[in-house]
């Protein structure tokens, strides 16, 4: 049975992109760095904010999954905006991310819905507590302590624009490491 790595996610529009990705080629994860250290940014047109994180799933669960996102979208869109930011410290697998702002109660209660529906239809996802994020870089330890506080001091001055997340998408990871990824299903919100 041949599986797939999917997560369901909002993406920002391209506005909200460039204004991030404005600031974001300037912090130090951007720049040029010595061969063979990699800072990994993220590029601008994968940038998104995970709903839920499926991992390895069949082509039945993936349709139950899109049954879910319906389910879940019939609710108005919630007004977000990207803002502040962080680290998530794990290491070698620590990211930099970008914070998210605006309506995080209705963003909150997408997530809930589309997790009821999906423990519904059994379709297994990371149960970890939902904290709404956009990843921008995974440096891990890569960064110097200098050089993470500026990332950290200039995303807390950064605060975007806001737009209204009007689509939820299921989206396949078609490579672990590189993470390419590509739609497989969308849903409206209401």
């Amino acid at each position: 049975m041949l599986k797939q790595r999917l997560f369901i996610a909002v993406y920002p529009p391209p506005a909200a992109v460039a204004d991030l990705a404005a600031v974001a080629s300037q912090l130090a994860f951007s720049r040029p760095h010595p061969d063979g250290l990699s800072l990994r940014p993220v590029p601008p047109w994968q940038w998104h904010i995970t709903l839920a994180f499926l991992g390895e799933i069949t082509p039945a669960q993936a349709a139950a999954a899109c049954t879910a996102m319906t389910e879940a979208a019939q609710r108005p869109a919630p007004v977000l905006s990207l803002g502040g930011g962080g680290r998530f410290d794990n290491g070698r697998a620590s990211a930099v991310w970008a914070g998210v702002h605006g309506d995080l109660a209705g963003l909150h209660e997408l997530a809930e819905r589309l997790r009821r529906g999906l423990d519904a239809a059994e379709v297994p996802y990371d149960p970890r507590p939902y904290q709404p994020h956009l990843t921008l870089a995974r440096p891990g330890e890569r960064l110097e302590p200098d050089e993470l506080r500026e990332v950290l001091d200039q995303l807390d001055a950064y605060a975007g624009p806001a737009w209204p997340a009007h689509r939820v998408v299921l989206m396949r990871s078609d490579h672990p490491v590189s993470h390419d990824y590509s739609e497989v299903f969308a849903a409206a919100l209401a």
